[in-house]
């Protein structure tokens, strides 16, 4: 099985696993990575602290695309990964699909208003702004209040 992160034309991070169950991987068997200069400062930093096992390594804290798309893998690694938001389309006024408002975020769109700027989910009702709100907040590892 494959698990892949990016940020679409940009970075991607891809980790062949042992098994079919998402669930629970298994042993990593191969990792490939492109990206920018950070992403892969950063993933060879993490490489060399902490051993090729990219599912034991800890959790980045940072909020940049980088420590957002490593931290997504490892939690798929492990069988944590909970996707706050399970539809195709979230802003269902405007016909925003949940992928595009999840870029975006990845990207640097870290408040409701810049999502709403850069993709136009939540320009009409609003009333997906809530959802917004959780996926901002499980990407840059916010605890659900």
């Amino acid at each position: 099985m494959k698990l892949r992160v990016e940020l679409e034309g940009r970075d991607f991070l891809e980790v062949e696993c042992e098994g079919d169950d998402v669930q629970t991987p298994g042993r990593v068997l191969n990792v490939s990575m492109i990206g920018c200069s950070q992403f892969m400062d950063m993933m060879q930093k993490m490489k060399k602290h902490f051993g090729p096992d990219v599912s034991a390594w800890p959790l980045p804290e940072g909020t940049d695309h980088s420590s957002i798309l490593l931290r997504e893998m490892i939690l798929k690694l492990r069988g944590e990964w909970k996707f706050p938001y399970s539809e195709a389309e979230l802003c269902h006024c405007r016909s925003v699909p949940a992928q595009v408002v999840d870029q975006a975020i990845i990207a640097g769109a870290h408040s409701t208003a810049t999502v709403t700027r850069q993709t136009s989910a939540s320009t009409a009702c609003g009333t997906c702004r809530p959802q917004v709100q959780k996926i901002i907040d499980y990407r840059l590892g916010k605890k659900a209040s």
